[in-house]
């Protein structure tokens, strides 16, 4: 209370300042020092400014206030809060197809021909086989936030990997066995910025989860910025990964394929 008693005092006080009258305008819901800094060059150059405790301390002319005024007006409100989701799609798809003969059958009277693994004398067996496979896994991560400021969340387990080795020569070798814990998380961090109905959002993405093989995991990081409406899912990319593999022999021919789709998309929804 003293050092806003003394605060007025000096503006009042002041005989550097024109002769304008004093004005203390309350904050509603931004911070003194995030206002300052945007007040501070719309004060006439004969005026000052201060502040404390959430409240405006001015001396200005009556059009340079009109326009501080208008300005708190836009930014003195409390924050939007927000509903930051990421989601990480994987889709597989695998195609395998072949065709098999067995013949045992005489061409002419002295010749024989033998494919595969005929049942009979005198047969001619076709076999074919056809399949389709599909799978989805969808991984949602959701956090919220307020406009401008950071956010981050990550949530995963931690997973044991143990190796082994031999130690020393000779007839006796001994064997260590060590284990180490790998987190296989996902997660990301955020940072959106708000205009109307739009969002901007510097987006930091990370997923690790154990491979397909043992002892190994699967990294996946991006980095992007991106812009859209509120509560619509945006496309930040992904990969893809194709196989294809064909054999084919005497009375044998077989091949298959696999893809493996992964992407991520990103939502930022408004809580009212």
């Amino acid at each position: 209370m003293r050092t806003m008693v003394f605060i007025i005092s000096m503006l009042l006080s002041t005989p550097l300042f024109a002769d304008y009258p004093l004005e203390i305008i309350e904050l509603q819901s931004r911070p003194m020092e995030e206002v300052l800094p945007i007040i501070r060059p719309f004060v006439a150059s004969d005026g000052a400014v201060s502040g404390m405790n959430n409240q405006l301390i001015l001396r200005t002319s009556p059009d340079s206030l009109r326009d501080i005024r208008a300005i708190l007006n836009r930014i003195d409100r409390p924050p939007r809060r927000l509903l930051i989701s990421v989601r990480h799609g994987q889709h597989s798809n695998g195609q395998a197809g072949g065709i098999s003969a067995d013949i045992n059958a005489m061409i002419g009277k002295r010749a024989k021909v033998i494919v595969g693994q005929p049942v009979a004398d005198g047969t001619v067996r076709l076999q074919g086989l056809n399949a389709d496979t599909r799978s989805e896994n969808n991984l949602i991560n959701s956090i919220q936030t307020i406009e401008g400021k950071p956010a981050f969340i990550a949530t995963g387990e931690s997973i044991p990997v143990t190796t082994h080795r031999s130690i020393g020569d000779g007839y006796y070798p001994h064997y260590r066995s060590d284990t180490r814990y790998y987190g296989a998380t996902a997660g990301f961090y955020a940072l959106p910025r708000l205009n109307g109905q739009h969002v901007t959002v510097e987006l930091t993405p990370h997923l690790n989860r154990p491979g397909r093989t043992p002892d190994s995991f699967e990294v996946m990081q991006a980095a992007t910025s991106v812009s859209g409406r509120l509560g619509e899912w945006l496309n930040l990319g992904g990969t893809l990964q194709s196989q294809s593999n064909r054999q084919r022999d005497i009375g044998f021919s077989a091949s298959s394929r696999q893809t493996q789709e992964h992407n991520i998309w990103l939502k930022v929804e408004e809580i009212r």
